[in-house]
């Protein structure tokens, strides 16, 4: 495998709110944040890979590009994890749709795309990283947030 600088993949960002908050998510709506966790699925196949995307939600986008944009003006990076050289976004969201500790705060999030629910998802606790191994049979690791 090459190193991971430019490595395609797959990856969950953990996010902590910690105040409510109305959002307008581009397109999709209107999304009220609320104190506790988000979950988001994402991929990273194009340039630079997972690392160049996870360098992108690190920052604060003057300019949102991606509905994940909007959502980190009031919630802060907590944690990012990966599978690299694995499509298996779909698939990780259906898997947390059925987690009951997960809820759905925008219908759409992420996902306009294709035809999943969302790519977002609720935690009023922080997710724990071997829990979510279990649940989405993945190895994570860890990439610096």
């Amino acid at each position: 495998m090459k190193d991971n600088i430019s490595v395609h993949g797959t990856y969950l960002l953990l996010l902590e709110c910690n105040y409510e908050a109305e959002l307008s998510i581009g397109k999709s709506g209107k999304m009220n944040t609320k104190p506790g966790y988000y979950l988001y699925v994402g991929s990273a196949f194009g340039p630079g890979g997972i690392q160049a995307r996870i360098n992108h939600h690190r920052q604060i986008a003057e300019r949102p590009h991606w509905h994940i944009d909007y959502l980190r003006t009031v919630a802060g990076l907590v944690d990012a994890w990966c599978v690299y050289g694995c499509r298996c976004e779909h698939e990780w969201a259906h898997s947390l749709i059925q987690n009951d500790a997960a809820t759905v705060p925008l219908k759409g999030f992420g996902s306009s795309d294709c035809d999943c629910t969302t790519h977002l998802f609720y935690f009023k606790r922080k997710p724990v990283k071997a829990e979510l191994e279990s649940l989405l049979n993945s190895k994570l690791v860890a990439v610096k947030a």
